[in-house]
């Protein structure tokens, strides 16, 4: 499944742990960064990325892991190609037109 992940700053860290947070998430980067067809931070805090999971039990791991997790507002949402999205939406309205 494809999903977009928003990260959204919600609480601010305590100063004193910010070096290590970003530590981690650094690492975190690099260890889920190829997993990513997008991976963007935004200017000001936060970002987003696009990935593909197997299940739910594999974002839910990779959230967990993600250091800023816990200070944020996190918004996941399934997406799915142009492409697809319009041959969907061509086939619903062919269907409820009337005959």
């Amino acid at each position: 499944m494809r999903v977009s992940v928003i990260y959204r700053p919600r609480n601010a860290p305590p100063q004193e742990a910010v070096p290590m947070l970003v530590g981690a998430l650094s690492e975190w980067v690099e260890k889920y960064a190829a997993r990513f067809s997008t991976l963007e931070f935004f200017v000001g805090g936060g970002g987003f990325g696009v990935i593909d999971v197997d299940d739910s039990a594999e974002l839910q791991r990779i959230a967990a892991e993600n250091p800023f997790t816990a200070f944020s507002e996190v918004e996941i949402r399934p997406v799915v190609e142009p492409g697809v999205a319009i041959e969907i939406l061509s086939e619903a309205l062919a269907a409820r037109a009337p005959a």
